[in-house]
């Protein structure tokens, strides 16, 4: 039976990889005596092996009171957080019914630490499995809420590997079930005879259309957490069946040569 490795998780290189750093927050733009914004930008900033992206928000001022919500992308020390700054209730009934405000989040993460690069090898059969929660909304579709949410695994010129099951791009909702925001992803990949180029790396994205009739959500729309890979390598084909094919061939070789005679 084939050993299999742990490449990412516990007792791996990859054992802590996602460290407790500062958020990175899109600053909307705007503000002033009296206004409201809506802005679709972004902003990416490395935070250790991860390169976050946090894009979309509002703002409205009135009465030189100021509301803003935007969206951001944390990592706890033990879970990469996808959210906002601040609760959009109060936003949303400012701008008012017919609104919306989108969010949208990035995190990729290349495992190529000097001295532990992890690079991809023929034969193998690589299981990816990772906790979600999205309890507090952003994959649970409710009034005024338009969620998704995706998993990729990449090489390192961000072309993605295709899943033994589910393809390229992976729903994570889909994989969980309809209604069902909370749970445990597993996945697998199988490569041939080739390897892609360059490290292993991860691909998670969030987008999430808010409207002004949308629930109490709070501010965090889904975790990532427990984040293991394993590698096991394909066994070959064994002898025996090799020889008996062979053998096989030869005995129908020769039964077309008994008959030609």
């Amino acid at each position: 039976m084939s050993a299999q490795t742990t490449l990412v998780g516990s007792g791996s290189s990859y054992s802590d990889i996602f460290p407790s750093s500062s958020p990175v927050l899109y600053d909307v733009p705007g503000g002033g005596l009296a206004s409201i914004t809506l802005s679709n930008g972004s902003t990416t900033a490395t935070r250790g092996l991860w390169d976050l992206t946090a894009q979309g928000g509002a703002n409205a001022t009135i009465l030189l009171s100021l509301s803003e919500s935007a969206a951001q992308v944390s990592l706890t020390g033990s879970a990469l957080q996808f959210g906002i700054n601040n609760d959009n209730n109060l936003l949303l009934g400012l701008l008012g019914t017919g609104t919306s405000i989108h969010y949208a989040w990035d995190a990729v993460a290349y495992f190529d630490t000097p001295g532990s690069v992890l690079t991809y090898t023929p034969g193998t059969q690589y299981s990816v499995t990772f906790d979600v929660d999205g309890s507090n909304g952003l994959l649970s579709s409710v009034l005024g809420l338009t969620p998704s949410f995706t998993f990729e695994l990449i090489d390192g010129l961000g072309n993605t590997l295709a899943s033994d099951s589910s393809g390229t791009l992976i729903n994570i909702a889909g994989l969980l079930g309809t209604g069902v925001p909370t749970g445990t992803v597993s996945l697998d990949y199988t490569l041939g005879g080739s390897a892609p180029t360059g490290p292993m790396g991860v691909r998670f994205h969030g987008d999430a259309v808010v409207g002004a009739t949308a629930l109490s959500l709070g501010t965090n729309y889904a975790t990532i957490s427990n984040l293991d890979i394993t590698a096991t390598p394909v066994p070959e084909p064994d002898g025996s069946i090799l020889i008996a094919s062979a053998g096989l061939v030869l005995l129908l070789r020769r039964r077309r040569l008994d008959h030609a005679c």
